[in-house]
């Protein structure tokens, strides 16, 4: 419903929202006459996800809920309000950003009062003020950051919940497998033992994967109880329980990690999340009579590790993309889920590091090496 606009309440509102804060009172003027206001109840769709953007609004008053679609099956459909936009907050950022879809639904939670602009009319203000379009547009970006981060953080805060409310299931049907192969139910011939053998297998990956949702999700919420820890025994208790796995591929294991490393702060056992990984990584596309090796070094500001290997390295295509989230490279029936190195990264970022990748390693010509350091105690 449109309402007849008063001039001086809608520069005002102009003047301290997201989108034209710092706009002087002349530049604000010329906005008002592409401004109308539109009045909706609450519960009203005012834009759908999807669908072209021709509109931008900013709230006068009321609140409007930001909902983005969840596809939890072919059959259901479900949305989850990932942000709540008050007076003088943007709709419809992608308005003026190509494609100019509109990337989430929004719904009035209450009776809202929204100042309304075309978008073309606005781009064609700003081809003829640049300025003001310079603004306009640093503001967006601002206000696109702050709202794709939340964005982020409330998806990985539902999919931790999914995946908590999956976990418990799923293990109380492997303890089931467990029940049927110790034969407590009966005995079982070894057709059935094969297929129970094959599913429990199975449902322990998928428990895997549960489990690495769940710290992918967790992670970024800064979920991490830093304290002082010796990263020398960190490493030490990885290379112990690798060791047989490496051994069992017939691979050399070689340390060079001096015991007085100096202190940082963090995780252990999120630490040794990260050490693990790239070992597991690197014994696993390393074939036999290669090495692994693993050296530590004190550094100015920080401590370094690095984890090489002898192995079939990484396609340069792939090597700038092995840290995202879910990619598997081209070996997908090797390489899992595709979230140990995104679990990796996001561990060393949480401690205030960093992470990368070589291949072929400088020194052998082969293989790969990863890099990460983190910062040392400095405090003590």
């Amino acid at each position: 419903m449109k309402t007849v606009i008063e001039l001086g309440s809608v520069k005002e509102i102009l003047k301290h929202s997201d989108l034209f804060r710092g706009l002087s009172n002349d530049e604000l003027d010329k906005l008002l006459p592409l401004c109308r206001e539109e009045v909706y109840e609450a519960g009203t769709v005012i834009f759908p996800e999807g669908t072209p953007c021709h509109t931008m609004y900013i709230v006068e008053s009321g609140k409007v809920a930001l909902e983005m679609n969840l596809h939890i099956s072919r059959a259901v459909e479900e949305s989850a309000t990932i942000h709540v936009v008050t007076q003088g907050g943007c709709l419809c950022c992608s308005g003026l950003i190509d494609p100019y879809i509109l990337t989430a639904t929004g719904r009035s939670l209450e009776r809202t009062k929204v100042i309304a602009l075309d978008t073309v009319e606005l781009k064609g203000l700003f081809e003829d003020n640049p300025e003001v379009g310079c603004r306009t547009m640093n503001n967006l970006a601002k206000v696109v950051s702050s709202r794709l981060k939340h964005a982020r953080e409330t998806m990985a805060c539902i999919l931790s919940v999914i995946f908590h409310d999956l976990k418990a299931p799923l293990a109380a049907v492997e303890s089931y497998n467990r029940l049927l192969l110790g034969e407590f139910a009966g005995e079982l011939n070894e057709e059935q033992k094969n297929i129970v053998q094959r599913s429990s297998k199975r449902l322990s990956e998928l428990l895997n994967l549960v489990s690495n949702m769940i710290d992918f999700s967790r992670i970024g919420f800064g979920d991490l109880r830093m304290e002082r820890i010796s990263l020398a025994k960190v490493i030490e208790d990885c290379l112990e329980a690798m060791h047989p796995l490496a051994e069992g591929k017939g691979l050399q294991l070689v340390a060079e990690v001096p015991r007085e490393l100096p202190a940082i702060l963090g995780v252990q056992e999120r630490l040794k999340q990260v050490v693990r990984n790239l070992l597991s990584n690197a014994i696993k596309f390393t074939p036999s009579g290669g090495v692994v090796t693993v050296k530590a070094k004190d550094d100015i500001d920080y401590v370094e590790v690095e984890v090489a290997d002898t192995g079939i390295g990484i396609p340069a295509k792939e090597l700038p993309r092995i840290f995202d989230g879910f990619y598997r490279g081209l070996d997908i029936a090797e390489r899992g889920a595709g979230l140990g190195l995104s679990i990796t990264k996001s561990i060393v970022e949480a401690h205030h590091g960093r992470i990368w990748a070589v291949s072929p390693c400088s020194e052998s010509g082969k293989g790969s090496k990863f890099t990460f350091i983190l910062p040392k105690d400095l405090e003590r």
